[in-house]
């Protein structure tokens, strides 16, 4: 089905389908937990499919004309009751048939899930929030156009790594339909996307100590302990420690569930890091190491001589890890080593370029010039090198060249891997991706068009990504990882 410049494709079966521009796949969407039963129609703007999901029937509508829709309805399914023997309370009369017998309302179990993956040169951010939602897809060289499916009606809610379509506790009541639909627009840009979310929505991402507020007296706000509010003015404040916390929005469109992030000091939850590596007894990874650097280096360890014992026992600029290498920068620094740095410059010569690969070779000439050296023409000539993948070049290229006809574009691509101002969350990008994501879009220049646009995005990010941290208490294998890439960007700029 043609939908202007892009292109709609079902599958035979209905299960998946795929949004094209051109002839390049934009996204991919499976539908997970259905049994196709046939196509019931298949004209040049309207595809529709049946399926059951346990004893009960779904239909899927994709429609186009000046948007996109995805409609689907579920069904109850309608064999009669076992029996006539039952306690519970009468039955809905319009469940009741003809002859007398009744169907009973059934449980649907699990929901059917949407999950998507985008295409090569593409990106998408994903905020589903039950009753209200959203799905963006946008190009990852360029700012649009970004493609935004909105719920209109229904459910939306995050399924490990999928999104569910409806409650998993919804009760089908025969002769009722649950419906839900999702609207496809196009939008210039993510924030353009963000102008059709309810008005009622603040930004969901603060530091620690901050009130979020909710101003919507026809509506009620559900919190949970420890998490508090208090009145002021027209406003409810919510008030949580540092973290990531739920609320909850009951309105006539049903239950939206929000996740508030308070992120902490970034210098608190360093010290934090820090402290929990020196009292493990796990051998130190790559990001504890630098994270205790980090700290050492801004004074922030109670005990400095256990962190450096525990510092000096590797030699961190000469392992292929990019987390390591940055360690030996800095320990070099530190102590006034100048050939511990340019070690490191060497073995980033080893290194096949990679994301932070240029925040590395950054650090490592910063570091020379405080030491009274200039390694730039070693730095460069690691900058100039190729890479095959996007970020990459743009990480290398702005570090380089610094040329906005060159990588304005894919800073523009990479806010939209960010979500811009959106809520939510970015869809395949694990929290270590994320993190890095987040130090490159650091390194937009000030000066050019899209850099408030990257303050706001890069700040939300931090402080979803920190909270997350401070959530877990350093308990998720991969938090230390997250705060070294937060460190080296942060230290950059």
């Amino acid at each position: 089905m043609r939908w202007g410049a892009f292109a709609i494709r079902v599958r035979d079966d209905g299960t998946g389908f795929a949004l094209l521009h051109d002839e390049d796949v934009w996204a991919d969407f499976e539908l997970d937990g259905l049994q196709p039963t046939g196509r019931f129609t298949d004209d040049a703007d309207e595809v529709e499919h049946g399926f059951t999901l346990g004893d009960a029937t779904c239909a899927v509508r994709h429609a186009v004309g000046e948007a996109w829709t995805i409609r689907w309805a579920l069904r109850a399914g309608d064999s009669p009751a076992q029996g006539d023997g039952s306690s519970g309370p009468p039955p809905d009369p319009e469940a009741v048939r003809g002859d007398g017998s009744f169907v009973p309302p059934s449980e649907l179990g699990t929901p059917p899930r949407l999950s998507v993956r985008p295409g090569p040169g593409c990106v998408a951010w994903a905020w589903p929030a039950g009753a209200e939602g959203l799905i963006a897809i946008a190009p990852s060289g360029r700012a649009a156009p970004v493609v935004g499916l909105r719920l209109t009606q229904g459910w939306l809610e995050d399924a490990d790594g999928a999104f569910a379509l409806a409650p998993s506790d919804l009760t089908l009541t025969p002769g009722r339909r649950w419906v839900g639909t999702l609207r496809a627009d196009l939008y210039p840009s993510m924030d353009a996307l963000g102008a059709r979310l309810p008005p009622w929505l603040a930004p969901l991402e603060l530091n620690a100590g901050q009130p979020w507020e909710f101003r919507e007296p026809d509506q009620a706000l559900v919190v949970a302990p420890p998490v508090t509010t208090r009145a002021e003015g027209d406003a409810v404040q919510v008030i949580a420690d540092a973290g990531r916390v739920g609320v909850r929005v009951h309105s006539p469109r049903g239950l939206t569930s929000l996740t508030l992030s308070f992120a902490p000091q970034f210098d608190t939850l360093l010290a934090a890091g820090a402290s929990r590596v020196l009292r493990s007894s796990a051998p130190v990874t790559p990001a504890g190491g630098f994270v205790v650097a980090e700290a050492l280096g801004r004074a922030l360890i109670s005990q400095p001589s256990a962190a450096e014992r525990l510092l000096d026992d590797r030699d961190w600029s000469q392992e292929p890890d990019l987390l390591s290498i940055a360690t030996g920068i800095v320990r070099g620094q530190r102590s006034g080593n100048a050939r511990m740095v340019r070690a490191a410059l060497r073995r980033l010569g080893l290194v096949h370029p990679q994301l932070g690969y240029g925040r590395v070779v950054m650090a490592a000439w910063l570091a020379t010039l405080a030491l009274g050296e200039d390694a730039g023409d070693e730095a460069l000539a690691l900058l100039s090198r190729p890479s095959g993948s996007e970020w990459v070049a743009l990480e290398l290229n702005v570090l380089h060249l610094r040329s906005r006809e060159v990588s304005g574009g894919a800073f523009a691509g990479l806010i939209n891997a960010l979500g811009g101002d959106l809520p939510g969350e970015p869809v395949g990008l694990d929290a270590v991706r994320q993190a890095q994501l987040v130090g490159l879009l650091q390194l937009c220049p000030e000066e050019w068009p899209m850099a408030p646009t990257a303050s706001v995005c890069t700040i939300k990010n931090s402080r979803r990504l920190l909270a997350g941290v401070a959530a877990s208490d350093f308990t998720q294998p991969d938090d230390l990882e997250v705060l070294a890439w937060l460190a080296l960007g942060q230290s950059l700029v």
